[in-house]
């Protein structure tokens, strides 16, 4: 008995890590997303920036509120890098070395696309375009900070 148990042991670590790989891929791939919805939404608008549609905008605005009204927070724990998944993510793992400034761009970006979705449902195309950018800045912001490079 005492020998199965312990020929047992690697196997339950391979699965009990199985299972915790798993957990972190479900949280790759509930961020990605996230952002991919969020990149939809921006794709759409940008067309709009130059030629404004109110009604256009305002559903575009509403998909945005949408993305924007998901916590990803909790899909963002250590160890879900691309230095642990390598072609998974592009999460870089400097992430978690600076919580305080990634968390300060995730406010930026959702300050920004509150704004954004005010002016669209405000039918305001010149400041629609402002917002756009403004809201296109803080995405790039943390891309370039955070992100592994294309």
């Amino acid at each position: 008995m005492r020998k199965f148990i312990l020929a047992a042991l690697p196997a339950a670590a391979l699965l009990i890590g199985g299972v915790a790989h798993a957990d972190e891929m479900q949280m790759i791939e509930a961020r990605q997303a996230y952002f991919k919805s969020l990149g939809a939404s921006m794709k759409a608008m940008g067309p709009l920036t130059k030629s404004f549609d109110a009604a256009a905008a305002k559903a575009e605005a509403e998909k945005l509120k949408a993305a924007l009204a998901v916590d990803v927070a909790p899909n963002f724990a250590p160890g879900t890098s691309v230095d642990e998944f390598p072609g998974e993510t592009e999460a870089l793992a400097k992430i978690w070395d600076n919580m305080e400034d990634f968390g300060a761009k995730a406010a930026a970006l959702h300050e920004a696309g509150a704004e954004l979705i005010a002016v669209a449902e405000a039918g305001d195309g010149a400041a629609f375009a402002a917002a756009y950018g403004k809201m296109g800045g803080t995405c790039k912001a943390c891309h370039d900070a955070y992100r592994l490079a294309d």
